[in-house]
């Protein structure tokens, strides 16, 4: 029998693969665009359409570019001389990488505002056109965050362009055009985009004239909330009391339809705007049932955390008063009292926390959105040292927990950070006897090496040096040292 030669094969080398793929790509690509080409602007407002755009054109022929570009809405790019086609192509690239430098607060070339006008004006005369398609939608919610980043002139005439299409005043008091288009799912997304880059000025009218005696059921309405929430992210403070006053002796209502976002919206303005935020807390602890009678507000921290008012929300339920206790904490409800915490007065907070018993402590910072709650704490500059070490005292005995926890871990390197010398010490005092069952588990390891345990043990004199060498400030954790 002949032998069997290894000098061919049936089957082909990867680099002959990739190669016949390439030529294939190379007589596919230049007939799909021809095509969409002669289509002209209803390819690039297709969804479909628009997908196969994005990838074709990075591998695009130059030639092809020139005969693809100037039919779409990406046309209008001055032919720059000498070089042509190919400085062309570079134009191109020039302007997309520019608008992705704005976002990162870069330097732009003198060339990118106009081109970048230009953009919007041709986004404001087919703007009927772009206001279904999910795809172009996108592109006007991405234009006017650009456009809003370059500080560019555009950014308001294409605003106010969008505004009246979408929500045109009207006559009758008892309408609003803006109520509708919240309430629908697809051009409240561009609402949103709107209100996010106004100005105060047109978030003050278009509140006025639009959303003001309607705010109830906005803030029930489960797309029409989202909307609510944007415009307090960007509302000055005159248009948030305003929201305040009529929606705050509701805000159990929102509450009760799962809006809990409605709530650490309007927190969040307040927190910008101090002079707000003592009828805020008041609004929400009634909200959640526990203002009245004083003694109830030692519980607020449990309630807020579950997002669970007292009694169901029922305010005549008579019975035993709640408890201080913790439970299931949610992330609205982490927010909550993140907010509450850089209040300028954070001490209805910082007195339920307080009434908490120290496992349950603990148990926030081993919670995701729990340790969120002592970030805030440590890092509320609001907060008084004192209430901070009453808190951090409660934590003794409790730390070989948090270090061998992923969220506990992260916590005490917070608190770790902040502490001075000789807390540092008694910390590291209680988890080195527990040093074996720190280095069994992944978190207590990174622990010990950050507190350098192994040095601390062995070398005691030189672990204190180390640890007093960068400390000039007065740390936060010195009462752990008292019994």
């Amino acid at each position: 029998m002949a032998p069997i030669s290894t000098s061919t094969s049936t089957s082909s080398s990867p680099c002959s693969r990739q190669g016949q793929r390439s030529r294939g790509w190379a007589l596919f690509a230049p007939n799909v665009l021809a095509e969409a080409a002669a289509a002209g602007l209803g390819v690039a407002l297709d969804p479909g359409g628009s997908r196969v755009l994005q990838a074709l054109l990075p591998q695009a022929p130059l030639g092809m570019l020139g005969r693809v570009l100037p039919p779409l809405v990406v046309g209008g790019v001055p032919q720059l001389p000498p070089g042509g086609a190919q400085l062309k192509a570079k134009g191109v690239e020039l302007t997309v990488k520019a608008a992705e430098a704005v976002a990162e607060g870069a330097e732009l070339p003198p060339s990118f505002p106009l081109l970048l006008g230009q953009l919007a004006e041709v986004f404001e005369e087919h703007l009927a056109s772009l206001l279904s398609p999910a795809s172009a939608s996108l592109c006007l919610q991405v234009a006017l965050e650009v456009l809003h980043h370059s500080q560019s002139p555009a950014c308001s005439r294409l605003c106010d362009a969008l505004i009246g299409q979408l929500a045109p005043p009207i006559p009758t008091p008892t309408e609003s055009t803006l109520v509708w288009g919240l309430q629908d799912p697809e051009r409240s997304r561009l609402l949103e985009a709107a209100m996010a880059v106004v100005g105060p000025q047109c978030l003050r009218e278009l509140f006025h004239q639009q959303l003001k005696g309607h705010l109830r059921g906005v803030a029930a309405h489960r797309v029409a909330n989202h909307g609510l929430q944007r415009l307090l992210d960007h509302a000055p403070a005159d248009v948030v009391g305003e929201v305040l006053s009529e929606l705050g002796p509701a805000l159990a209502e929102p509450l009760a339809c799962g809006h809990p976002g409605v709530l650490t919206a309007l927190l969040g303005a307040c927190c910008r705007h101090p002079s707000l935020q003592q009828e805020a807390l008041r609004c929400l602890f009634q909200a959640f049932g526990c203002w009245d009678p004083r003694e109830r507000r030692q519980a607020c921290v449990g309630l807020l955390a579950r997002l669970c008012p007292f009694g169901g929300g029922d305010k005549d339920m008579e019975g035993a008063e709640p408890e201080p206790s913790l439970g299931p904490i949610t992330l609205h409800g982490s927010l909550l009292l993140q907010h509450l915490l850089h209040f300028r007065d954070p001490g209805p907070v910082l007195a339920g926390l307080e009434a908490l018993p120290h496992p349950a402590l603990a148990a926030l910072a081993r919670s995701p959105p729990g340790s969120r709650v002592w970030d805030a704490l440590l890092a509320s500059p609001t907060v008084p040292t004192r209430a901070r070490r009453r808190l951090l005292r409660k934590l003794k005995g409790h730390f070989l927990s948090l270090a061998c926890h992923r969220n506990g871990s992260r916590v005490l390197d917070a608190i770790w950070a902040s502490a001075s010398a000789p807390a540092r010490a008694a910390i590291a005092n209680e988890l080195v006897s527990q040093h074996q069952a720190l280095q069994r588990d992944p978190h207590g390891r990174g622990v010990a090496r950050t507190l350098a345990l192994d040095l601390f043990c062995r070398r005691h004199r030189l672990w204190e040096q180390l640890q007093a060498a960068p400390d000039r400030r007065r740390g936060l954790l010195e009462p752990l040292l008292e019994d």
